[in-house]
Order: structure tokens, then sequence, then C-alpha cells
């Protein structure tokens, strides 16, 4: 796997940048029952102050590469990969930062831009900036698929959630080129305390 692939996988997990707007998508047809689990899920997820997980990623199910979650409500979340890979992301309330530790080097968007802002928001909508596609259940299983309202063609965001008790257990992000990526959560600890170091980004070389 190139490393270009592998950044555009990786960003593809969770950080779809917006975009130029288009045409807003429209709304899947919501049944009672769907906007009821909505209703959980939104509240579930505000209701969220820290998370600390494991995660498996896998792109178009063949790469597969090891990491750690850490979510601060609102605006903190962070992914590190082991090694040999030496990147990481992290939103730090304002920014969203790729950091390669190897070249010291790092790039910064902002974070509203970004469909990762909507789950580290204080309050969590699936309305507005974000519109529901498609809403779908197995057994204990909850999955509730997104895209961004003004810029739906530049992919999918899917969150596969467990029903008894209500956890994320994994999302899958498809881009605009077809590439499937998969995150699964492991070892999932709600409620840990996390110091804020882990949501400030190193230094790039040029900046020092």
């Amino acid at each position: 796997m190139t490393i270009i692939r592998f950044i555009a996988a990786a960003l593809a997990a969770l950080f779809i940048a917006a975009g130029p707007a288009t045409a807003a998508v429209r709304q899947a047809p919501l049944t009672a029952q769907d906007r009821a689990d909505l209703q959980r899920v939104e509240q579930y997820l505000s209701s969220l102050t820290t998370v600390q997980a494991d995660f498996v990623q896998t792109t178009n199910n063949t790469d597969l590469y090891r990491g750690r979650f850490y979510l601060k409500r609102p605006g903190k979340m962070r992914l590190e990969y082991d090694p040999p890979i030496d990147f990481m992301y992290v939103a730090d309330g304002t920014w969203l930062t790729y950091y390669d530790a190897e070249l010291h080097q790092r790039k910064d968007v902002p974070l509203g831009s970004t469909i990762a802002d909507f789950i580290t928001r204080e309050n969590v909508r699936l309305s507005g900036d974000v519109t529901v596609t498609k809403v779908s259940r197995g057994p204990n299983l909850l999955s509730v698929q997104l895209v961004q309202t003004d810029k739906p063609e530049d992919g999918s965001l899917t969150l596969n959630f467990s029903t008894s008790p209500m956890i994320l257990q994994s999302w899958v992000a498809v881009d605009a080129q077809g590439t499937v990526t998969q995150v699964d959560l492991t070892g999932i600890q709600p409620g840990v305390q996390l110091d804020n170091k882990l949501f400030v980004v190193p230094r790039s070389r040029k900046d020092r």
C-alpha cells in the first residue's frame, strides 16, 4: 500500500473533508422507529464525555492497521497507529491535524470543515450539515449512514452501534473513489480520564 493511498484511506475513515457546496442531498424517508432510534443515537453520542479504545482499520478488506482511538468531547479526538506507521490524526477543538512523526510534518484543516466535527460537538445532531441516508438494523445492531448535506458525492460514513446497551462499535467510510475503509473498536472504555496533552500536536520541523 503506497503512503498516498494509506493517507487517503485513513482520512476516509473519519475525516471526510467538506468541499464547495452543491445541490443538497435529500434525507431518506424515515419511519417512526427510525426517528426514535436516531434520537437514541443523538442522546448516546451527546452523553459521551470521554472514550478510549483500540481499533483495527481495514481498507477494501485487504490492508490492516491497528492503533488507539481517543475522544474527549467537545472538540477533541485522536487516532494514533501502531508501529511501523508513524501517523496520527488529532482534533484539538479548532483544527484537525495530520502529523507524520518520522518526517516531523503536519497538515492542519479546520475541524468544522470535516465530517469528524459532528461527533466531537457538545450537542450531536444527525441533521443540518449532515444528512441521514439510511437506517438499518440487525441482531443487537443499529447502523446509520450519513453524508455531508452540501457535498454528498464526497463520500458516506456509516456508524454501527450495538443496541443493548448502545455502544459505538465501528464506522465504515466510502470515499468519492469508492475506497471502503472500516474501523472496528475494541476494549471500549467510556468515561475514562484523558490528559489534554493527548490532543496537542507536536510542531512541524519548519516551525521549530
